[in-house]
């Protein structure tokens, strides 16, 4: 919630500054009545632009978890005009039902201008995002704080019953080790691919290495961990470096440095 804390912050000190711009001869005697319109005007596109910051959060996401780039750019791009459309039809639609006939909005010769204006504000709004999101810290390395805690009362209920405690921002959650298909870094997290979905975590992928090694995932490249129950075909490629084929669809490159670890499937 922080990320969508300071980009609200932004958005209502932007608003105030124009409030102040757009009144030309404002005049403490004649009280607030000339500020009356503008900070309708102001108010209704501010409210606009914070209710979508999920979509175009979440729409940038893939920017910083390790996905294919050309993907993550295009997601990106069309989250960002997206939440432009949204922000410009959501606002003009709040001015309407405020102030009725007292606010006119003709699509036609309007809109191209001001959809071209907010998608420049919606840039700048993602860049602002991904900053935030990219440089937050990484919490203290305590069992309470971080994916760190491996769950084994005894060494018994382990081997019977293994579990992996994670934390996602707020929320801890047990994930059982034979579920984890692969594990990729990104930057200050680690991305969890799990046979029901993924799961992004703060952390490193040394620290998840080390205590993963024993459930049998294990490295295959510098940025990538994977499950090797999990793996159906291996396929080798003429430089050493070798296409790893997962129980749940996915293609994993391997790098050469690990190929001894899938020799075993390779006869090699």
């Amino acid at each position: 919630m922080l990320v969508y804390g300071w980009v609200a912050l932004l958005i209502v000190a932007s608003g105030v500054v124009n409030v102040f711009s757009s009144v030309n001869e404002f005049k403490p005697s004649a009280g607030f009545a000339p500020l009356r319109m503008p900070v309708l005007l102001e108010v209704t596109s501010a409210i606009a632009w914070i209710l979508f910051l999920p979509l175009l959060r979440n729409g940038i996401a893939p920017l910083r978890v390790g996905r294919r780039r050309v993907i993550a750019v295009t997601l990106a791009g069309a989250a960002t005009l997206l939440y432009a459309f949204a922000h410009l039809v959501t606002m003009v639609a709040l001015r309407k039902l405020l102030l009725g006939d007292g606010y006119s909005f003709h699509w036609a010769t309007a809109f191209p201008h001001e959809f071209q204006k907010d998608v420049v504000s919606s840039l700048m709004v993602a860049v602002v995002i991904w900053l935030v999101d990219r440089r937050t810290p990484v919490m203290p390395a305590t069992p309470a704080l971080t994916a760190e805690a491996l769950v084994s009362p005894s060494p018994e209920s382990s081997v019977a019953s293994p579990a992996l405690w994670l934390r996602d921002g707020a929320t801890r959650f047990r994930v059982n080790p034979r579920e984890i298909v692969a594990v990729t870094s990104a930057g200050n997290y680690v991305e969890f691919s799990l046979a029901g979905g993924r799961r992004l975590i703060r952390g490193t992928l040394a620290r998840e290495e080390d205590r993963l090694r024993p459930f049998g995932i294990v490295r295959v490249h510098r940025a990538r961990l994977v499950n090797l129950a999990r793996i159906v075909a291996v396929e080798q490629r003429p430089a050493g470096d070798f296409v790893l084929h997962m129980d749940n669809g996915e293609t994993l490159a391997g790098s050469k440095r690990y190929r001894d670890v899938v020799a075993p499937f390779t006869g090699r």
